[in-house]
């Protein structure tokens, strides 16, 4: 019995991640042949009917396409799961679309039946930035402390490379600081020759210069 949804709500995005599956193959931008859709309340109510929410424990909003902070209707879609069943709600972002006061209505309705996975992948902006182009460290920051004053779950996790492998405990330490109550590290796996070698991605960044992502060293669990 499937107890489980992994639902991506939609493939817009704010960020412009190097590797991301919905980023052109060797650029930034949003791969054209990728059609740009939001799922709406009345579209998640199509598919999850009512009468049909508790034949789930966890609905987890996830990234891979887009963050579902993007969602217009991500907040009644979270209240709506939450009025209706007894399941819990995980959202997986990267904490800088959404104001404090989104996070702090959220977590105070829901409590602890919601939690937030937010990115951190850096202990300043540059380095935060090298992978999460177009996002925020300190908004980031921001989320989890918004957050951590309710009484939902904070959380954080951060994708390594090469640039921030050695910073991997500062980086834990820096999101705890802020209110993360759980962080783990996970290095990229997505390194293949199409794009360089199975230890470097290139890519063209933002100034249409060619840009070097490096596969993490001494990290281990690829994802």
């Amino acid at each position: 019995m499937i107890e489980i949804a992994d639902i991506n709500l939609t493939n817009l995005c704010n960020a412009g991640c190097p590797q991301c599956q919905r980023t052109s193959p060797f650029g930034l931008h949003t791969d054209i042949n990728l059609p740009l859709t939001t799922w709406s309340l009345e579209d998640f109510k199509t598919y999850f009917p009512k009468n049909t929410l508790d034949d789930l424990k966890e609905y987890s909003f996830c990234g891979t396409y887009g963050d579902p902070l993007m969602a217009k209707d991500i907040e009644p879609i979270v209240y709506y799961i939450m009025d209706n069943s007894n399941a819990i709600v995980i959202i997986t972002t990267n904490g800088s679309i959404r104001k404090e006061d989104f996070y702090t209505r959220l977590g105070e309705y829901c409590g602890r039946r919601l939690s937030f996975v937010i990115d951190v992948d850096g202990v300043d902006e540059q380095m935060h930035q090298k992978y999460r182009r177009g996002t925020s460290l300190k908004k980031s920051l921001s989320a989890l402390k918004a957050i951590s004053k309710t009484k939902a779950i904070p959380l954080s996790q951060t994708v390594l490379f090469k640039h921030n492998e050695m910073y991997e405990n500062r980086i834990k330490q820096l999101a705890i600081k802020n209110g993360s109550k759980n962080h783990v590290s996970y290095p990229s796996g997505r390194f293949d020759d199409v794009h360089g070698d199975d230890h470097t991605f290139n890519f063209i960044n933002e100034n249409g210069e060619a840009d070097t992502l490096e596969r993490a060293v001494h990290a281990k669990n690829y994802m």
